[in-house]
């Protein structure tokens, strides 16, 4: 299997996977899902780069509840330096 690098996935993918090394695959996709859900009616892999900040804080109380405040606070600050948002 062949890992593409984060610039080459979307946007809504590089959650999912910077989510996943701290709740699982499984959950991760989940709680992308339940976020996306909040932020709009489209699939999750419609959402563009401009919607990733309201995704992240659609996430917050989810990801506080799962991994504590410092924890969910590093993983959002992961995925805006990775996106460069």
């Amino acid at each position: 299997m062949t890992v593409k690098p984060f610039d080459a996935l979307p946007p809504v993918e590089v959650v999912r996977q910077k989510l996943g090394h701290y709740l699982g695959p499984f959950t991760a996709k989940n709680a992308v899902n339940l976020g996306v859900k909040q932020i709009k009616a489209a699939d999750a892999d419609a959402v563009t780069r401009a919607e990733i900040p309201a995704l992240i804080e659609a996430l917050g109380p989810t990801l506080r509840i799962l991994l504590g405040k410092a924890a969910a606070e590093k993983v959002a600050r992961e995925i805006r330096q990775e996106l460069s948002l």
